[in-house]
């Protein structure tokens, strides 16, 4: 360790910085001041050089330089953070935190002596059972009832066991399969074999377990739980009704654990919990000695994106760790607790162990940037009391940045979270898409790298709705959303069509009523409501050649249509596609829509792929209205540059404070419906002067 091999003793810097941490420790005023160029810190003392050498890992291609000043933040909470403060971009985006020994700060955050090789789970066993008797936030409420009909694993007795009514306790497991061969999963076949007592465990199947699993089941054991649920395992997976009923339960299932075990090294299913079945493989915390009466260590490692792993970066996983109340988190080789009210982490001290954490900085508004182990990376779905889309979008944005190994899953996955945001969204979710926000919601567009969910390589069949997210892997984004709400919208954003759904052998409905509701409430009042906008037409879709199962992937409506001729924005984008596709990456062209006359009065974003070739220049395509917007230059002056360039590229439109628009979907036709290629926008009096017709359409 550090201060073994090559103590701070004589070493100025150090005992600078020992004087103000003791004075902190004593309650006693420091300055702001505590700095020192890197160029005083001394590469013979070992506290000096691991301090150099952290910030030199982050930034391996931006070294510090000599005249780099490094600063140590002291707060009164007895909290420590080195930074550099020479406000570079690569240097200031990290924080070193240091911990005091127990002798410096014994009733507050302190570092814990923990075992190099294993994790002592007996002490981690305090971290349920405090949070269980002072988090009342964290307890299960009513709205997730339990699950019924459960199969859970037996962990005293390693069998599988069926629970036709409500389970009793249990935690569960999330964890990456990965693709390894003779892998233990459950099927109608072995089912019977696997509820036999010690079945788990057998020469025969043992084996076949993976190494993640049996150490779960350890871990769920040794922290005094017995039933412990794993969906490889707990789902039949050749039974599609089973399969079907779980995954539609998943929210319930996991928010109503009593806490997931979160293997987050995992690579696959056997790389196991470094700490229980095998060593930690990441070195020991080094104990920095910046005096002999001032011992410190590094702040554990935390969740941050440098050290993202393939869990962190896998779909189900996502949602399986915000639908969690409590999670226990095996992360380079420690242990991190989460729930609703704290964060814990094995190598330091905190409520559970007995200590008194001062939070006052939370109500002073004094919070040291970047706490490390408090809050600084956490997942949380939340229910606010109202629907709030913009958190809805970012849901979606994280999740789409994900990868999944079947493209199919790709509203499976993301199903739990819709069913918990489906309490306070009118109307749910239709396809992922919020039906009181429908408006809103379909101007999503891919960014770059996505491309379009098909049935097939070479195949132009989407596995989702044209109109949906979900019908392109990757991240997608709504870039108008952030000007659409809030108390002075820079955007004020206006329904136009009545969307229909009209399933299969169900009743045809509406699905974007809100939005008109509300829009007719604030321009008339109840007594302006015109009773037949609530006459539902009658939809014939006998003559569409579509499987009956996605009838109800399609929308019914009466849309404004016109045709616009399309011109590069760039005159290279033939070139730049050719070589997104030889990279195998989905490219995103700008288009520009001109009118009759030869003027832009709109602009197109296209993703495009080997199947649907770029448009060549004039090329006609078929757009429909979707919603009418408003746009204030005074509230917002970035939209004319960036989101609304089309604003200032027309004589007629340039010098104009606000900007009337259409949004817009370019749609092809296929054995009478329509799909949807690419959303853009369009100045309102420039599709009027193209004549456009008013026309039923179906979208599938």
């Amino acid at each position: 360790m550090a201060s073994s091999e090559h103590p701070a003793v004589g070493c100025k810097t150090c005992a600078f910085f020992s004087e103000a941490i003791l004075k902190t420790i004593r309650g006693e005023a420091v300055g702001e001041n505590i700095i020192r160029l890197a160029a005083s810190f001394d590469p013979k003392c070992a506290t000096c050089k691991y301090t150099l050498d952290s910030f030199a890992r982050l930034a391996p291609n931006s070294p510090l330089q000599l005249t780099c000043p490094m600063r140590l933040d002291c707060f009164p909470q007895k909290r420590f953070f080195f930074r550099t403060g020479c406000g570079c971009w690569d240097h200031s985006a990290y924080h070193l935190e240091l911990l005091p020994s127990s002798e410096l700060a014994p009733t507050s955050v302190h570092y814990k002596i923990i075992d190099a090789d294993t994790i002592d789970i007996s002490s981690l066993k305090r971290w349920p059972e405090y949070c269980e008797q002072h988090h009342e936030d964290c307890r299960p409420t009513p709205t997730q009832p339990p699950v019924t009909d459960m199969i859970l694993i037996d962990v005293d007795e390693h069998r599988l066991v069926q629970f036709p009514g409500t389970p009793p306790k249990y935690t569960t497991l999330s964890y990456v399969w990965g693709v390894l061969p003779d892998i233990l999963e459950t099927r109608i076949s072995n089912f019977s074999t696997l509820q036999l007592p010690s079945s788990l465990a057998s020469p025969e199947i043992l084996p076949r377990l993976p190494l993640t699993i049996q150490d779960a089941i350890k871990v769920t054991r040794d922290m005094g739980e017995r039933y412990l649920w794993v969906d490889r395992l707990c789902i039949i997976q050749d039974d599609e009704a089973n399969k079907s009923q779980q995954i539609a339960s998943m929210a319930s299932i996991y928010a109503n654990s009593q806490f997931t075990i979160i293997a987050a090294d995992g690579a696959d299913a056997n790389t196991g919990l470094h700490g229980v079945g095998s060593s930690r493989p990441f070195p020991e915390l080094p104990i920095l000695e910046f005096s002999p009466e001032c011992r410190m260590r590094p702040g554990p490692e935390t969740e941050e994106a440098r050290y993202f792993t393939t869990w962190h970066n896998r779909a189900w996983t996502f949602q399986e760790r915000l639908l969690s109340r409590r999670s226990l988190v095996f992360f380079r080789g420690s242990v991190i607790w989460q729930c609703k009210c704290s964060v814990w982490v094995e190598g330091a001290a905190a409520e559970p162990d007995g200590m008194v954490v001062d939070e006052t900085w939370r109500t002073e508004k004094k919070r040291p940037a970047h706490l490390a182990f408090d809050r600084h990376f956490t997942f949380e779905l939340k229910t606010p009391k109202r629907p709030d889309f913009r958190y809805f979008e970012g849901l979606v944005r994280q999740y789409q940045r994900r990868r999944m190994t079947y493209q199919a899953d790709g509203l499976r996955a993301f199903s739990g979270i819709l069913d918990v945001l489906s309490r306070t969204y009118d109307g749910g979710f239709l396809h992922g898409m919020p039906k009181m926000f429908f408006d809103v919601a379909m101007l999503w567009e891919p960014q770059a790298g996505s491309k379009p969910r098909l049935v097939a390589p070479g195949s132009r069949e989407l596995m989702f709705p044209s109109w949906s997210w979900a019908s392109f892997q990757g991240s997608v984004a709504n870039n108008l959303s952030d000007h659409t709400f809030g108390n002075n919208p820079s955007i004020e954003l206006t329904p136009v069509v009545r969307w229909y759904h009209a399933p299969a052998d169900e009743p045809i409905s509406f699905v974007n009523l809100t939005p008109h509701l509300a829009r007719m409430f604030k321009q008339g009042g109840v007594g302006g409501l015109d009773l037949k906008f609530f006459d539902v037409p009658t939809i014939d879709t006998g003559g569409l050649t579509v499987e009956k199962e996605k009838l109800g992937w399609l929308l019914h409506g009466s849309v404004s249509v016109a045709s616009f001729r399309m011109q590069p924005e760039k005159e290279e984008t033939s070139k730049l596609a050719r070589v997104a596709w030889e990279e195998e990456v989905a490219p995103f062209v700008n288009y520009h829509f001109v009118d009759s006359s030869g003027k832009i009065v709109g602009r197109l974003k296209v993703p495009f792929t080997r199947e649907d070739p770029v448009l060549e220049k004039d090329a006609l395509c078929e757009c429909i209205v979707i919603s009418e917007g408003k746009a204030y230059y005074t509230r917002s002056k970035w939209l004319k540059e960036i989101y609304l360039p089309e604003w200032g590229l027309n004589e007629e439109t340039r010098e104009l404070e606000e900007f009337h628009f259409y949004n817009v979907l370019w749609v092809e036709r296929r054995e009478g419906i329509a799909y949807r290629r690419g959303c853009g926008t369009i100045w309102k009096e420039g599709w009027d002067r193209q004549n456009p017709e008013v026309r039923d359409i179906v979208l599938g």
